[in-house]
């Protein structure tokens, strides 16, 4: 590869990261705990203090303006349908500024579990579409930036990384 590909490659892998929107998994070491932030009921409702969430819970953190996500969220309503009495699915909307275009997109996609936002970005995600597993003690086992595949892909994650037969 010559020079001025390289740079090309860099500056197109630069602006998706910075987009914040990527369809490939980029782990990266979670935190123990989840920040000390209140994030208001999407649509209205009782607020979440993230740093007080206790699981087994998966928190699915989305946009609408991020592909990936669009296509995953209804496998999480389908999760959340299939061990909804087993492992709580929560959903935040980050720094989403159209909060018209993601009320329209959680309609479209059928998504019921509870949604919050996250404006200002609190959580501190990077990349989206992002997964956190918190579990019974309130850490953070695993968090990481993928599209969710499958419902399958989500249980198996579950199972690994948080110690819940499903």
């Amino acid at each position: 590869m010559n020079v001025g590909t390289r740079m090309v490659v860099a500056l197109v892998t630069g602006l998706l990261v910075l987009s914040g929107c990527s369809s490939s998994p980029s782990t990266r070491p979670g935190t123990k705990q989840l920040p000390s932030a209140t994030l208001a009921a999407f649509g209205g409702g009782a607020p979440l203090d993230l740093a007080a969430l206790k699981g087994p819970a998966v928190l699915n953190v989305w946009a609408s303006w991020c592909g990936p996500c669009r296509k995953e969220l209804p496998r999480y309503q389908a999760f959340s349908d299939k061990h909804a009495s087993t492992v709580r699915v929560l959903g935040v909307d980050f720094e989403d500024t159209n909060t018209a275009a993601a009320r329209a997109l959680v309609r479209q996609t059928g998504v019921r579990y509870p949604l919050y936002a996250d404006p200002d970005g609190r959580l501190g995600a990077r990349v989206l579409p992002e997964v956190i597993l918190v579990d019974a003690h309130g850490r953070v086992t695993y968090r990481t930036y993928v599209e969710i595949a499958s419902v399958g892909q989500l249980e198996h994650l579950v199972e690994d990384h948080l110690g819940v037969s499903l």
